[in-house]
């Protein structure tokens, strides 16, 4: 082989792979997307979320998809969707604490370095939200948090 050829060979795998990751990399993304868009539309149509800026998927025993953002009125609302049966659950927010002081909250308590993600779901019939963070010292940590009083429910330390 010249050397023309092969470095239109090297060319030809290195674009081969690029092309394969991403073709990958968006099939990996579908569901997510798909998940998020049919929980906005179940909101919308439920829940009267027409602004849904907030989508989470929180896994325990059971899967749930949930949605939060402004209704027509401008107020906003959470809407809790399982995953399996399509039922659903609605609360507004002027009913719980702020999803950011949740946040802050957890990473004053735990020494947070990161917060990975908060979703919202139910954990034993009560709306809980599931707080993941990652610590200074590069631990994990879980804290599901009351929807309404914003009082630790269960922690997850050190993992």
């Amino acid at each position: 082989m010249n050397k023309s050829t092969k470095i239109l060979l090297t060319i030809s795998l290195i674009a081969l792979a690029i092309v394969s990751a991403l073709t990958y990399l968006n099939l990996s993304v579908a569901p997510h997307s798909s998940a998020k868009s049919q929980a906005n539309d179940i909101a919308k149509e439920k829940a009267g979320i027409v602004q849904p800026d907030y989508f989470g998927n929180y896994t325990r025993k059971k899967q749930y998809y949930s949605v939060g953002g402004l209704t027509k009125k401008q107020k906003y609302r959470y809407i809790i969707i399982d995953a399996k049966s399509g039922k659903t659950e609605t609360f507004n927010k002027n009913s719980a604490p702020v999803r950011q002081t949740i946040i802050d909250g957890v990473a004053q308590r735990y020494n947070a370095k990161k917060i990975l993600h908060i979703n919202l779901g139910l954990y034993k019939k009560k709306p809980t939200w599931e707080v993941t963070f990652q610590k200074k010292n590069g631990s994990i940590g879980y804290n599901l948090i009351d929807f309404r009083t914003g009082k630790s429910l269960q922690i997850i330390n050190n993992i």
